[in-house]
């Protein structure tokens, strides 16, 4: 089976391409950080670049067909609505949220079908912050978008996984303390454990102090 995550490069999604590697799937990874893991197959991708439909099109057309898409794709971004240039907004929109739309698309134009859609949100998809609130717009988007798509009938799976902040590169060059936050790896197991059941639906929040995954919803 061929695997495809967006956003693999670094963090939860580098650490979902190598545990399902490792359970046998063939994994393609995008992103913008350059990769050094021999076992996974690797494309530079930038979300934030111009035309982006047409190049995920054309990305997606090129590749085998596609059994699993995981959307793990995001960056730090602070400041109030007044505060941010019309770039940041619109870059956040596209690796966000623009980026997903796309991909499921152009995967959808091209097979017809997709047995699994994975989309990795954030605590911010249902927590309102003051000096998130494109963040907000992006993962509340996703989350609610990739639910509709499980209504569609061409996918047979969909997970939304939302956790809470990781030790990962997503807080480089910020003062943000990670010494409580969650381990990328162990949230990766849980994810893979959140796949492993028989749903049509299912979103779970994955949370800090303590540790934890509460399932939010499940329909079969």
């Amino acid at each position: 089976m061929n695997t495809l995550i967006i956003g693999g490069t670094s963090g939860l999604g580098l650490e979902l391409a190598k545990d399902m590697q490792i359970s046998g799937d063939d994994v393609y990874v995008t992103g913008r950080r350059k990769l050094d893991e021999p076992s996974l197959h690797y494309e530079s991708f930038d979300l934030s670049a111009p035309d982006l439909p047409q190049r995920l099109n054309d990305f997606i057309t090129k590749m085998p067909e596609i059994t699993t898409l995981v959307y793990a794709a995001g960056y730090f971004q602070e400041g109030s609505v007044t505060d941010l240039t019309e770039k940041q907004i619109e870059e956040m929109i596209d690796v966000g949220g623009r980026g997903l739309i796309y991909a499921v698309q152009a995967v959808l134009a091209k097979q017809g079908k997709l047995r699994e859609l994975i989309t990795i949100t954030s605590t911010s998809q249902w927590t309102p912050r003051k000096l998130e609130p494109i963040y907000n717009f992006a993962k509340a988007g996703a989350a609610h978008f990739s639910n509709a798509m499980a209504e569609d009938g061409r996918i047979a799976k969909v997970l939304v996984a939302g956790p809470a902040g990781m030790d990962t590169a997503f807080w480089e060059g910020t003062d943000h303390d990670v010494s409580s936050m969650l381990d990328p790896a162990w949230v990766a197991g849980e994810v893979m454990k959140l796949r492993g059941d028989d749903y049509r639906y299912r979103f779970a929040k994955i949370m800090r102090e303590p540790a934890r995954v509460e399932i939010v919803e499940t329909r079969a």
